[in-house]
């Protein structure tokens, strides 16, 4: 559960710096219109609303932990190259590919999660896993502030792909196999 926790809570950072400072970077870098920023964000989220059948297809036959480590880097990536895109069309086809990330990790790390229902309760697994994410979404845009009026917008988009390598870390370290004492 710990590596979940981790993993989820530096993803929700992660999909908050895009939801709050995409727009933000959108209109004043590259002086894109509202409603351009809107079909962005839209795409993004529909491509990775709409693939989440093929991740779960993928997650039941592949290994989870795989997968959650994959999506994560792929989303990672995709954080840390907005600064370096410089029109719509670059940070949709960006975008799309950042979908992806979420297409991999979602449905393994919730299939995980269920996993670890089996020992800590579905309710408790489910509820954990949860409040990671509502955690992460609030202190995405309460750190991201900050950091942007410091080092500029670019720099949110920084930190979270940082963070999100950190939580990676961690999701890595609490996952691993677990050697049993030796008692002879």
């Amino acid at each position: 559960m710990k590596g979940l926790f981790s993993y989820r809570l530096v993803y929700a950072i992660g999909r908050s710096a895009y939801a709050c400072f995409l727009p933000l970077y959108g209109a004043s870098k590259l002086e894109l219109s509202a409603a351009e920023i809107g079909v962005l964000i839209s795409i993004h989220i529909l491509l990775m609303s709409f693939s989440q059948f093929l991740g779960g297809r993928l997650a039941d036959l592949y290994n989870r932990k795989v997968l959650v480590v994959l999506g994560s880097l792929i989303s990672l990536s995709f954080l840390g190259f907005i600064p370096l895109m410089n029109s719509l069309w670059q940070l949709l086809v960006l975008s799309a590919f950042g979908a992806l990330g979420g297409t991999l990790s979602m449905p393994a790390s919730s299939a995980m999660t269920v996993g670890e229902g089996k020992k800590y309760g579905m309710g408790s697994a489910m509820g954990a896993f949860n409040m990671s994410m509502s955690i992460g979404m609030s202190i995405g845009p309460l750190l991201g502030g900050p950091i942007a009026n410091a080092w500029g917008i670019d720099s949110v988009f920084y930190f979270a792909a940082s963070v999100g390598v950190l939580g990676t870390g961690l999701f890595v370290w609490f996952t691993r196999p677990q050697k049993g004492l030796r008692l002879s």
